[in-house]
C-alpha cells in the first residue's frame, strides 16, 4: 500500500511541480522572465478525439484497465454534457490550464453560484457521489485513478 500511495502522490506533484517552474532572473539583472507557463514534455502515448470536441492523452493507462491510470484531457470552449453522474473510483484532477465549473449534484444546474476551478486547482471526486461539469472556456485536466471505471449518468 505505501508503494502505491507513493505512485500516486508522485503523479499528483508532478503537475504542480512542473505548474510551478518558471524562468528565474537574478534581481536587477535586466532579465525577463520570457514565459510563465509550465512547457508540457509529454510522453508517446495513445490519444483520442471524442465528437464532443473533448481530446484525451492517456499518460498512464487507461481508465478501462485495472490499476492506476492518468489521462490529460482537453475540453473545448462550451464543452458541456449536462447530465450529473457517478464514478467507480476515487477520481483526482487538477487543472493545468484554463477553468472548470464544478459542482457535486443529482440536479444539473449552472445557475448556481459556483467560483470556477482555475490552474493548480486539486479536486477530489469520491467514488459514487453524484457531480457534474461544464467549461465556458478551453481547459486542460489532468485526471488520475485507479480503474477500471464504471461511470453512471444519472436520469433527470
Amino acid at each position: 500500500m505505501r508503494r502505491f500511495n507513493f505512485y500516486v502522490l508522485s503523479i499528483l506533484l508532478v503537475p504542480w511541480t512542473i505548474a510551478c517552474q518558471g524562468t528565474k532572473t537574478s534581481p536587477g539583472s535586466g532579465e525577463s522572465s520570457d514565459s510563465t507557463k509550465a512547457q508540457q514534455i509529454l510522453p508517446p502515448s495513445p490519444d483520442t478525439t471524442l465528437p464532443s470536441g473533448r481530446r484525451n492523452i492517456y499518460l498512464v493507462s487507461d481508465r478501462n484497465y485495472s490499476g492506476l491510470f492518468v489521462e490529460r484531457s482537453t475540453f473545448p470552449v462550451g464543452y458541456d454534457q449536462g447530465t450529473p453522474h457517478t464514478h467507480s473510483t476515487d477520481f483526482y484532477i487538477t487543472v493545468l490550464d484554463g477553468a472548470m465549473y464544478f459542482a457535486f449534484g443529482e440536479k444539473y444546474d449552472t445557475t448556481l453560484k459556483i467560483k470556477p476551478y482555475g490552474p493548480g486547482s486539486f479536486i477530489i471526486v469520491p467514488a459514487g457521489r453524484p457531480h457534474y461539469e461544464w467549461f465556458r472556456e478551453k481547459t486542460v485536466l489532468e485526471i488520475v485513478g485507479v480503474g477500471p471505471v464504471k461511470t453512471i449518468y444519472l436520469p433527470q
